[in-house]
C-alpha cells in the first residue's frame, strides 16, 4: 500500500509536469507560428506599399501605371517572392510566362477587386509549396484597373515550427525524466516516514512498543512521528500497567478459595478459576444450562433480567457441600450488560455452625427446662399439701436443691464458655510442674475409681516436666478427662495414665477400657452440649460442656487434644502441652 501511494504521487507529479509542458509548448508553437505569419503579412504589405511609393500613385495614365508595376515585378525575378499583375477579371497579365494561364479568384483577390482588401494574408499552394498571399487594388483615380497579388513562401515557417516542436518534445522528455527523478525523491521524502510509521504500527500490533522512530524533519510529518512515539510510549506504559493488573487478578483468581465462573451475554462460560472445579464438574460443559441446570430452576435469561436491580444469590447443595451462588453483572462503558460473574462460596461450615447454634439453643432450653420442670412440679406438690408430711417434704426439697445445683453448674459452665469466647477470662500464666498437677488430679479421683472397682495406673516419669500455664486451668482440663474416663468406663475397667515427652510437646495420655465412642460421634465430642449417649450422660450429671471448655483452655495454652477410640474397647485422650520456653 505504501508503494502504491509512492508511485501514485510520482504519477501525479509527472502528469502535472507533462500537462504544463504540453500547454507551454503548444502556446510557444502557436505564438511562433502567429508571429511568423504576421511577419510575412507585414513584409507583403510593406512590399506593396513600397511599390506604390515608387511612383505608381503619381502616374497619369493607365499605361504608365501598368509599366511601373511591370518594372517593379521584374525587380523581384530572382526572389522567392512571387508578384502577379491581375486584370479586373483576376487573370494574370504579367509576368508574361503566366499570362492567360493563371487566374486567381480567391477571397483575397475578390476583395481587392471590390476595393475592400482583407488585412490578413491567405494560404495558397503552388507547385506543392505553401505561400502566403496578399492583394491590393491598383487605382487610377477611383477606378480599379488591376490588382497587385504578391505571394511569399511560408515553407520555412513550417520547418521552423517542426524544429521548435522537436525541441519542445525533447524538453518534455527531459522534463518527464527529471520529474520522475525528483518525484521519486519527493515521494520518498514524504513516504519514508509513513513507511516507518506503518512498520512501527505493524510491530506494535505484534507487541513491540519499545523502539522509537527516528525523527527526520521538523515539519508536520516530523511532528506526527514525535506524537506517534509519544503514543507508543504511553501505550506501552498502559499495556504494562494493564498486564500487571491482569497478572494480579489472575493470581488472585487462581488462588482464591471461592470459585469464579464468568459467562458472556449468551450464557457461554468464558472463564473459570481452579477453585470453581472443586465445587462443580466443568468437564465438557460450556453453557450456563449445562453447568447449573441440575442445581438451579431459574434460566440464564431470568437472571439477566433480574440482575439489573440487585445482586442475585442462591444457595444450592452439591454432594455434601452447601454452596452460595452470587451473580453480579459486568458492564461496558455505556453500562450495557456484557455478562455475569458467578462467585461460588463454600458455606458448609457456616451451615454447620447455624445447625450447631440451633442445636445449642435447643440443648440449653432442654437442659434448663428439665430441672425447671422438676422444681416447679415438686414445688406445686409441696404447695398442694405435701409439706404436711415432713419426710416427703424433705425428699422433695432435696430434689429441688439438686436440680438447682444442676442449673447453677450449667449456668456457671455457660458463663465460663462465654468468657473464654470473648477473651474475658484472665489466665495466670506461670511456670508449673505438670507432673505434680497430674499426680494431684489422679489422687482426687482414685476414690471414685475404687467405688467402681476400677484400676487407675499412673506411669510416673523420672523427669519433672515443666510447662508455662495457669495451674488451675490445666488441672481443670486434666480432671475433666480423668472424670470422664471414670464415669464412662464399666466396673472393673482399667485406666492408664502416662506423661511422656513427644517432640515439642509434653503429652498427658489417659487411656481407659470403657464403652468407647462411635466413629460418627468422634468428630463432634468437643461441640457444646453434644453427648454420645444423651440419656446416660444426663443421668450421670454432666452438662455436655466439659470437653468444649477443655478444648478452649488447651487452645489458649497453645496445645491441643487428640482422641482415639473404639467402641467396646475404650478411649484414649492425649493432651498436648507445649514445652516451657526458656
Amino acid at each position: 500500500m505504501t508503494r502504491s501511494i509512492k508511485w501514485r504521487m510520482v504519477s501525479i507529479y509527472v502528469l502535472l509536469v507533462l500537462i504544463v509542458m504540453i500547454a507551454s509548448g503548444t502556446l510557444i508553437v502557436t505564438k511562433i507560428r502567429n508571429n511568423a505569419y504576421k511577419d510575412i503579412e507585414e513584409n507583403l504589405k510593406g512590399a506593396i506599399s513600397d511599390m506604390k511609393n515608387r511612383g505608381i500613385s503619381d502616374a497619369a495614365t493607365e499605361e504608365e501605371i501598368i509599366i511601373k508595376c511591370q518594372d517593379y515585378i521584374n525587380s523581384y525575378q530572382d526572389s522567392d517572392r512571387k508578384i502577379y499583375l491581375l486584370n479586373t477579371n483576376g487573370i494574370v497579365t504579367f509576368p508574361e510566362k503566366y499570362t492567360g494561364t493563371s487566374s486567381y479568384f480567391n477571397t483575397m483577390v475578390m476583395a481587392a477587386l471590390n476595393d475592400s482588401p482583407i488585412n490578413k494574408t491567405d494560404k495558397v499552394y503552388l507547385d506543392e509549396k505553401e505561400y502566403r498571399g496578399y492583394a491590393e487594388p491598383i487605382k487610377l483615380g477611383n477606378k480599379i484597373i488591376g490588382v497587385i497579388y504578391m505571394l511569399e513562401p511560408s515553407e520555412q515557417v513550417k520547418q521552423n515550427l517542426i524544429s521548435t516542436v522537436k525541441i519542445i518534445i525533447l524538453a518534455i522528455v527531459l522534463a518527464i525524466f527529471l520529474s520522475v527523478v525528483f518525484g521519486v525523491m519527493f515521494s520518498n521524502f514524504l513516504t519514508k516516514p509513513i513507511i516507518a510509521l506503518s512498520d512501527k504500527a505493524r510491530a506494535m500490533s505484534q507487541g513491540d512498543l519499545d523502539n522509537e522512530i527516528e525523527v527526520l524533519s521538523n515539519d508536520e510529518i516530523g511532528e506526527l512521528t514525535k506524537n506517534f512515539n509519544i503514543m507508543a510510549k504511553t501505550l506501552n506504559n498502559n499495556l504494562i500497567e494493564i498486564s500487571s493488573e491482569k497478572n494480579k487478578l489472575e493470581t488472585v483468581f487462581a488462588h482464591m478459595t471461592d470459585g469464579i465462573l464468568v459467562f458472556d451475554a449468551f450464557g457461554v462460560l468464558i472463564h473459570s478459576n481452579p477453585a470453581s472445579k472443586d465445587f462443580i464438574d466443568l468437564i465438557d460443559k460450556f453453557s450456563f444450562g449445562e453447568i447449573m441446570g441440575d442445581y438451579l430452576e431459574v434460566t440464564y435469561d431470568e437472571i439477566l433480567r433480574n440482575i439489573n436491580t440487585e445482586i442475585r444469590q442462591y444457595i444450592i447443595q452439591i454432594d455434601n457441600k452447601y454452596v452460595n451462588l452470587c451473580f453480579a453483572p459486568y458492564l461496558d462503558q455505556k453500562d450495557n450488560i456484557l455478562g455475569n460473574i458467578c462467585v461460588l462460596q463454600d458455606i458448609t461450615e457456616h451451615k454447620k455452625l447455624e445447625e450447631m447454634q440451633k442445636e445449642f439453643v435447643a440443648n440449653v432450653s432442654h437442659e434448663l427446662r428439665t430441672p425447671l420442670t422438676t422444681i416447679k412440679s415438686y414445688a406445686e406438690t409441696l404447695l398442694d399439701g405435701a409439706m404436711e408430711d415432713p419426710e416427703i417434704a424433705t425428699n422433695f426439697l432435696n430434689v429441688i436443691n439438686h436440680e438447682g445445683d444442676r442449673m447453677t453448674e450449667l449456668v456457671k459452665d455457660l458463663l465460663e464458655l462465654s468468657r473464654l469466647d470473648n477473651k474475658q477470662t484472665k489466665f495466670k500464666m506461670q511456670s508449673i510442674s505438670l507432673s505434680k498437677i497430674l499426680e494431684g488430679s489422679i489422687s482426687k479421683f482414685q476414690i471414685h475409681a475404687k467405688k467402681k472397682n476400677q484400676t487407675m495406673v499412673y506411669n510416673s516419669p523420672e523427669i519433672d516436666y515443666k510447662i508455662t500455664g495457669d495451674p488451675n486451668r490445666v488441672e481443670q482440663v486434666i480432671k475433666n478427662i480423668i472424670s470422664n474416663a471414670v464415669k464412662y468406663s464399666f466396673e472393673d475397667a482399667n485406666i492408664t495414665i502416662d506423661l511422656i515427652d513427644k517432640d515439642r510437646y509434653v503429652v498427658v495420655s489417659i487411656q481407659d477400657t470403657g464403652m468407647g465412642i462411635p466413629d460418627e460421634d468422634l468428630g463432634r465430642i468437643f461441640e457444646r452440649f453434644y453427648r454420645v449417649d444423651k440419656a446416660r450422660s444426663r443421668a450421670m450429671g454432666g452438662t455436655g460442656l466439659g470437653l468444649a471448655i477443655a478444648k478452649e483452655i488447651m487452645d489458649y495454652h497453645g496445645g491441643h487434644i487428640k482422641v482415639k477410640s473404639e467402641v467396646g474397647s475404650g478411649t484414649c485422650f492425649s493432651l498436648y502441652f507445649p514445652h516451657k520456653v526458656a
